[in-house]
């Protein structure tokens, strides 16, 4: 059974935080946050929630009244919770009238918050209000990270996206690794237009626009290619990413980020609305103190429970993964072993590994990280990957 979708609505960091921590349950996840603007009903609208719960301290404006009411005209198939720390009846009265289904105190405790949750979605279920919720698009986003370079990271974006996209997902790989980024090198793509067109071009970021920019590689997967020189990564901003990010949502089952080795402003933007964070590390003792430092980071930024490692170039005689998860009191999702030889050939022929040696170790490894993520996201285990399944595409072909 999917997860269901929640969406924090609310200006106040603490409050956000403050909800968040108040949602255990197995069967609910924070799917992310927005606030009341036009930028924020974009997002919403590609986060596909069940539940909206909108966190304000004191009076609460009527322009957030008038938000919520039209982001339930909108975004279908979904319910809105208010919490405030002082209701009274006209807040009550009020808030029913503007479409919201409870309205509680900022101080209900989570397993309270978590029952309200499951028995009014339960009544909409019955209600056949949420006849189609089977047939969105729910897309996830995937970001993969280091905080140094070499790791291989790309390596690892490129074939977890070849992987999802044999399994009959469809997946959008964007380069954001905006000085640096080999996607196209290694995907042997020689794109026209790159990621600075697609944000400098007069009508702005459309999935239109994200369409024409884009190319479909030979393995079924969109890409979205970043500039082929270091300088013109000064025109991409964080808002531009995350832009990128909720106008793709729709239109794809997977989103992945292939980020920069450092925290700037649109890795951050990226990390913060991703719902999975892949750390590659390499299992030696530089990429050991790295990942400490890293996840140091990420944990200030609230973003710490979003992480999985990754360990790539396994080489025995070095540290265990057994050795990082103790360290980090973390499982390591996948621990994809070091091929030379394999690596070199498959960058030869412009392929993923996952493509050019899928018999090899590294491809049954990567296709294993694939299957966790698909089940960890549907609760379905996936069905064999060898043979991939024909789709039509809207977009143009490498």
């Amino acid at each position: 059974m999917e997860k269901l979708n929640i969406v924090v609505l609310s200006t106040d960091l603490d409050l956000r935080i403050q909800v968040k921590n108040s949602i255990n349950s197995e069967r609910m996840v924070i799917a992310g946050f927005a606030d009341f603007n036009d930028a924020g009903l974009i997002k919403l609208s590609g986060l596909y929630p069940d539940v909206i719960i909108v966190a304000v301290k004191g009076p609460v404006e009527d322009h957030v009244f008038n938000f919520v009411q039209h982001v339930l005209s909108t975004v279908q198939n979904c319910f809105a919770l208010l919490m405030n720390d002082r209701i009274d009846v006209d807040l009550v009265n009020k808030a029913a009238q503007y479409g919201f289904r409870r309205v509680l105190t900022l101080d209900t405790q989570p397993a309270e918050l978590e029952d309200i949750i499951s028995k009014i979605y339960s009544l909409e279920l019955e209600r056949n209000m949420d006849k189609n919720a089977s047939k969105r698009v729910r897309s996830k986003v995937i970001s993969v990270f280091s905080g140094k370079g070499g790791t291989g990271k790309t390596t690892v974006a490129i074939n977890l996206a070849a992987a999802l996209s044999k399994a009959g997902k469809r997946v959008f790989l964007i380069d954001a690794d905006l000085q640096f980024g080999d996607v196209a090198l290694a995907m042997d793509i020689e794109p026209k237009d790159t990621i600075v067109e697609l944000v400098q071009d007069r009508n702005g970021v459309t999935i239109e626009n994200i369409n024409s920019f884009s190319i479909v590689h030979n393995t079924g997967v969109t890409v979205l290619c970043g500039p082929d020189s270091p300088e013109f990564s000064e025109y991409i901003t964080g808002e531009d990413i995350e832009r990128i990010i909720d106008i793709a949502r729709p239109y794809f089952e997977y989103i992945i980020v292939d980020l920069p080795p450092s925290f700037n402003d649109y890795s951050i933007a990226a990390l913060e609305n991703s719902n999975d964070i892949l750390m590659v590390y390499n299992n030696d003792i530089l990429s050991l103190r790295n990942a400490k430092a890293c996840i140091t980071i990420l944990e200030k930024l609230h973003l710490k429970d979003k992480v999985e490692i990754v360990i790539n170039k396994n080489l025995q005689g070095l540290i265990s993964v057994r050795d990082f998860e103790k360290m980090f009191n973390m499982s390591v999702i996948a621990s994809v072993p070091h091929d030379v030889k394999a690596a070199t050939a498959s960058i030869n022929k412009g392929l993923p590994i996952f493509v050019a040696h899928s018999k090899s170790l590294i491809s049954k490894e990567i296709g294993n990280l694939a299957n966790k993520i698909i089940q960890k996201h549907t609760g379905i285990l996936p069905i064999d990957m060898i043979q991939p399944k024909k789709r039509f595409s809207l977009f143009k072909k490498a």
